[in-house]
C-alpha cells in the first residue's frame, strides 16, 4: 500500500507553503518506505511514497506528469487485460497499472472509475478542466482523507499528517466518538470534524474558487439477476469467481502471508491459493495463525494444523493468551510521546502486537497479508432471514412466505411477528436507508452519547429506491464494511498491504444477483459456499458449526491493572460529563473486574478515548469548545 499526499490552492495565484508541503510529504515516509518524489508548482503540490508489492509497481514513477495533468495512484488494478482491450492496446504494451489508469482517464474522464476493479485510491490534477479529483474503490479498501478550508484542500493516505500540519486547532467529531462505543462511525467521519474521508465508490472534484462536488460513480445494478436451472451451476459460478478473486490477490513480487484461523473463510482462501499454485506459478504462501487457550473454544490449533499437514508446511503461530500475559504491563499504558496516532484506542500493547506481526513479516519477507474479512457477511455466516421473507412478501407468494417463516422461526427461535417485522423494515429501507444501520441493542449507562443517526453519505451511497430486498441487504453490508475499512489504521510498526478476496467486486455482484436461498437457508449457514468448496477444503473445517469469538479477553485486560486505573482516575477525565459519566463508569468497571458484568470491551473503549483525548490536549491539537 503506497501513500499519497498533496495541497491544492483554490486561488491559482497562491503559492503553496513550502514548509507545510514538506512536512506533509515527510509525513507519509513511513507508509511508503521505498522512496518517492514530489511535484510542486504555483498552486499545487503532490507527493508520492512507494510501497512495492507487485512486479509492475517497481517500474512506476510517480507523480506521473503528462500534458500538464498529474496522477498519483495507490492501488492494484485487477482487470488490466480488460482495460487494455478497451483502450485498444496489448497487455505487454502497458507495463504498469499507473499508465493504464492514466490512459483510461484521458479517454473516458471520470467515467473510467466504474471500470477500474481492484483496491485503489487516486489523486489527479486535470489540466484541461482545472480540477483536482480524489477517488476511492467501490468499498474503500485503500484509504484517502482530506482537510478543507477557505484557501485550499489538503489530502493524504493517513490522517496523522493532516492533523500535524494543520495551522489551527481541530474540533472533536462527536458522531465518530459515538461510533467507538456503538456501531461504527459514519463512513466519511474521522475523529476530527475538519478532516473527512473520501466516500468509497465516489469521487470528489475541487475547482478554483473553492467549488466542490461529490459524485457516486458505482452502485449495484438493480436489474442484475442471475438465474440457473441447477444448483450445480451456481456452485460452478461461485467456484470460478472465487478462484479468480484469490488468483488476482496472489499477484505479488515476493512471499505472501495468509491469515489461517481455522475458520471457513481463511481456510478456504489458503486452500484455493494452494490449488492455484499447484496449477501455475505463484508466489509462496506462508500462513499466520492465532489461538487463545484462555477463551472457551479459543484453541484453533486442531483446525489450522489440519490444514498445515495437508499442505506440508508449518505456519507461524501466535498465542494470544501468552501474548496477553507477556504484555500485561502494557495493556493500558499510553503510547510513547514520540509516536502520534490520530485515532483512539492504541496502547503500548498495540505497539507490541504490531511488532510481533512485523517480525514474522521480516522472517518471511512478506509485505502482503491475505485476510478473510467479509466472508461472514457476504456468504451467509450471519443468519438474516429478512431478504428471503421480504421477497416472498413483495411477490405475493403467501404459501412460500408461510413455509419460509416457519423454517426460520424454528431455526432462530423467533416469533412469526418478529420475523415479519424485520422483513417489512427491510422493505421500508428502500426509502429510509437509515433503518439499515444497526442501533445499539444495549445502551451503555455511563456513555452520554447515543448511537449516531447522522450518516450524511448513506443516502447517496447506493441506489436504494431501485433495489430489491437482497440488494438492499448487500449494499448495507458494503456500507458496514466500508466503515470498518476506513477505521482500520495501518500498523504502528512496519508496513503491510492487506488484501481481501471476499471483498472482490465481481464476487460481491454475483452474490447480490442470485437467489438468497442459494447463499443461506434456515438452519444452514454458508449454504452455497459449503457445497461449492466440498473437496477443496477439509470437511472438518468446511462443516464445523461456528468459529470462536473471544469474550474473556477484554475483561482480562482490566484485571490486574488497578494501579494504572487508579492513576487514570486520580485526575479529572477530559471526557467526563461530555462523553462519559466517570462515577457510573467506575461502578461498572468494578462489576466487570468481579465478573458480574460482560462489558469489558466497552469499558476498554472508554479508557482508550480518554487516553487519546489527554494526548490530544497535551499536544494542543483539539479545541473542545463547540467550534460553531
Amino acid at each position: 500500500m503506497s501513500a499519497l499526499a498533496g495541497i491544492f490552492a483554490f486561488d491559482p495565484r497562491d503559492r503553496i507553503n513550502d514548509k507545510e508541503f514538506t512536512e506533509l510529504a515527510h509525513g507519509i515516509d513511513r507508509i511508503g518506505p521505498d522512496g518517492g518524489t514530489e511535484y510542486l508548482t504555483q498552486g499545487l503540490g503532490m507527493a508520492y511514497r512507494a510501497f512495492h508489492t507487485t512486479p509492475e509497481s517497481h517500474c512506476e514513477t510517480q507523480p506521473l506528469v503528462r500534458d500538464g495533468s498529474i496522477l498519483t495512484w495507490d492501488g492494484r488494478l485487477d482487470n488490466r487485460e480488460e482495460i487494455c482491450t478497451k483502450l485498444g492496446r496489448r497487455i505487454e504494451e502497458a507495463p504498469t497499472d499507473l499508465e493504464l489508469v492514466f490512459e483510461a482517464y484521458q479517454k473516458w474522464g471520470t467515467r473510467c472509475f466504474p471500470e477500474l476493479t481492484g483496491d485503489w485510491a487516486l489523486a489527479l490534477w486535470d489540466q484541461a478542466t482545472h480540477q483536482l479529483i480524489l477517488a476511492r474503490d467501490y468499498i474503500g479498501i485503500r484509504r484517502l482523507f482530506y482537510r478543507v478550508d477557505h484557501r485550499s484542500v489538503v489530502w493524504c493516505t493517513a490522517i496523522e499528517p493532516l492533523v500535524l500540519t494543520s495551522s489551527w486547532k481541530l474540533h472533536l467529531d462527536i458522531d465518530y466518538i459515538a461510533g467507538c462505543f456503538y456501531p461504527r462511525p459514519p463512513v466519511e467521519a474521522t475523529p476530527y470534524r475538519e478532516i473527512r474521508s473520501v466516500i468509497p465508490a465516489s469521487f470528489l472534484a475541487f475547482q478554483y474558487g473553492g467549488g466542490q462536488r461529490t459524485v457516486n460513480y458505482w452502485s449495484l445494478n438493480p436489474h442484475a439477476s442471475i438465474r440457473y436451472s441447477k444448483d450445480s451451476e451456481y456452485e460452478a459460478h461461485f467456484l470460478n469467481v472465487f478462484r479468480k478473486s484469490v488468483s488476482l490477490r496472489l499477484r505479488a513480487d515476493r512471499t505472501i502471508l495468509a491469515e489461517l484461523s481455522g475458520g471457513i473463510d481463511s481456510s478456504s482462501i489458503v486452500c484455493m491459493a494452494d490449488d492455484i499454485g499447484s496449477r501455475c506459478r505463484r508466489p509462496v504462501v506462508e500462513t499466520l495463525s492465532y489461538y487463545d487457550t484462555d477463551e472457551p473454544s479459543g484453541d484453533e490449533r486442531p483446525f489450522f494444523t489440519l490444514l498445515e499437514k495437508r499442505r506440508s508446511r508449518t505456519g507461524h503461530h501466535v498465542s494470544i493468551s501468552d501474548f496477553r500475559r507477556l504484555t500485561a504491563a502494557e495493556a493500558l499504558a499510553p503510547l510513547p510521546d514520540e509516536l502520534f496516532v490520530a485515532s483512539p484506542g492504541c496502547t503500548q500493547r498495540s505497539l507490541c502486537w504490531d511488532s510481533t506481526i512485523a517480525q514474522i513479516q521480516i522472517q518471511t519477507g512478506a509485505r502482503i497479508i491475505l485476510s478473510g474479512l467479509g466472508g461472514d457477511e457476504v456468504l451467509g455466516g450471519v443468519q438474516n432471514e429478512a431478504p428471503e421473507l421480504a421477497e416472498h412478501l413483495l411477490a405475493g407468494r403467501l404459501t412460500s412466505l408461510a413455509r419460509s417463516a416457519l423454517h426460520w422461526s424454528l431455526a432462530k427461535r423467533k416469533t412469526f411477528y418478529a420475523l415479519l417485522f424485520n422483513a417489512f423494515e427491510l422493505i421500508g429501507a428502500s426509502h429510509r436507508p437509515e433503518a439499515l444501520i444497526p442501533g445499539s441493542v444495549h445502551p451503555l449507562d455511563w456513555v452520554r452519547l447515543g448511537s449516531s443517526t447522522a450518516h450524511p453519505a448513506l443516502r447517496t451511497f447506493a441506489r436504494w429506491p431501485e433495489l430489491d430486498p437482497l440488494q438492499l441487504c448487500m449494499e448495507a453490508i458494503r456500507y458496514s464494511l466500508a466503515q470498518q475499512l476506513t477505521c482500520t489504521d495501518p500498523p504502528l510498526v512496519g508496513c503491510t498491504e492487506r488484501r481481501y478476496p471476499y471483498l472482490d467486486r465481481s464476487l460481491y455482484v454475483f452474490l447480490a444477483s442470485i437467489p438468497r436461498t442459494q447463499v443461506l437457508q434456515a438452519g444452514c449457514r454458508r449454504h452455497l459456499m459449503r457445497r461449492a468448496l466440498c473437496g477443496l477444503v477439509p470437511d472438518e473445517v468446511l462443516f464445523r458449526k461456528t468459529k470462536w469469538f473471544g469474550t474473556r479477553g477484554p475483561a482480562a485486560n482490566l484485571t490486574g491493572q488497578q494501579e494504572a486505573l487508579d492513576n487514570m482516575f486520580a485526575d479529572k477525565w477530559v471526557s467526563d460529563g461530555v462523553i462519559v459519566d466517570t462515577a457510573i463508569l467506575r461502578e461498572h468497571l468494578a462489576a466487570v473486574q468481579h465478573g458480574a458484568l460482560n462489558e469489558g470491551l466497552s469499558i476498554r473503549s472508554s479508557i482508550g478515548v480518554e487516553q487519546w483525548l489527554r494526548t490530544q490536549m497535551r499536544r494542543g491539537i483539539l479545541d473542545l469548545t463547540s467550534g460553531d
